[in-house]
């Protein structure tokens, strides 16, 4: 664990994914090395929601997030609490970031109505013109089959001229070469994300660039201001579907590191911004 950027060496360069690999300077960290969730750099977001794909947990800021033996465990149980029948835990960042490479080691949890997620958010989230989201992985799982060697990366941004909270996506999978689930090892995670486009990597291979009009005309604004960072561990929902007979409890969301690096090129006004105080409901 703790790996740096060796994957560019070790195969990166091949996908286009080192362009420049040189230029990165490692601007914000957390390796999850103490004892506890250090609270200057994370947030605990804690309710029954209304969450925005109808999920079924009730988020705590108890001991669902726990830092132990070098790495963050978020904890999905199937447990009663608040009027929900399963807690879980949602971070995100204290500040926020426009532009860079974000990345994650990270370990999934599998199983039917397991609904990970490394993802940014716009600060503006509660500003319909603004509602930008970058999803850097969201996972659905199962109890077998290929789902657990999926992951999906998206790009949200609003609709203008149409009704508020419309959203054009630009989405693409990303599978494991040799089928093998997310669960089974850490994975690496990351975007690079620049006025032009977004690059979405799954262990060094890039599997999807979503270009963007520079202007910021067709709500591509929304995704050129700053965001923060969000790890979660979501039950259910639309998407994912209810926990049934098959799904294993505990399931862990395993966060090795996560890191923001920022091109040396850019300047310095584009990088960094203190985050909204105010809690997204996705």
């Amino acid at each position: 664990m703790k790996s740096k950027m060796a994957a560019c060496a070790a195969g990166m360069m091949l996908l286009g994914g080192c362009a420049a690999a040189a230029n990165w300077q490692l601007a914000w960290q957390d390796e999850f090395n103490g004892a506890a969730l250090n609270t200057a750099k994370w947030r605990l977001e804690s309710g029954p929601g209304p969450w925005g794909l109808h999920e079924l947990q009730y988020y705590t800021a108890g001991d669902n997030a726990t830092v132990r033996d070098g790495a963050l465990h978020i904890a999905a149980r199937r447990q009663a609490y608040g009027g929900r029948d399963y807690t879980s835990a949602r971070l995100r960042s204290q500040a926020a970031w426009r532009y860079g490479r974000i990345e994650a080691r990270i370990k999934l949890p599998y199983g039917q109505g397991m609904f990970p997620a490394f993802w940014m958010l716009n600060q503006q989230w509660d500003q319909p013109a603004h509602y930008g989201e970058i999803d850097i992985l969201e996972l659905v799982g199962s109890e077998a089959g290929k789902e657990n060697a999926t992951v999906w990366g998206s790009a949200h941004r609003p609709k203008p001229g149409a009704p508020a909270g419309t959203v054009q996506t630009a989405s693409a999978s990303y599978v494991t070469p040799d089928l093998g689930w997310f669960n089974d090892s850490f994975h690496d995670f990351a975007v690079e994300w620049s006025p032009a486009a977004i690059r979405y990597f799954v262990d060094g291979r890039l599997y999807q660039t979503v270009a963007m009009k520079t202007d910021g005309s067709d709500g591509w604004r929304a995704l050129q201001e700053p965001a923060f960072i969000v790890l979660n561990l979501a039950v259910g929902g639309d998407w994912a579907g209810a926990p049934d007979a098959s799904t294993h409890w505990p399931q862990e969301m395993v966060v090795d590191y996560v890191r923001v690096y920022r091109d040396a090129a850019e300047p310095p006004a584009r990088r960094r911004a203190p985050a909204s105080a105010a809690s997204p409901l996705r």
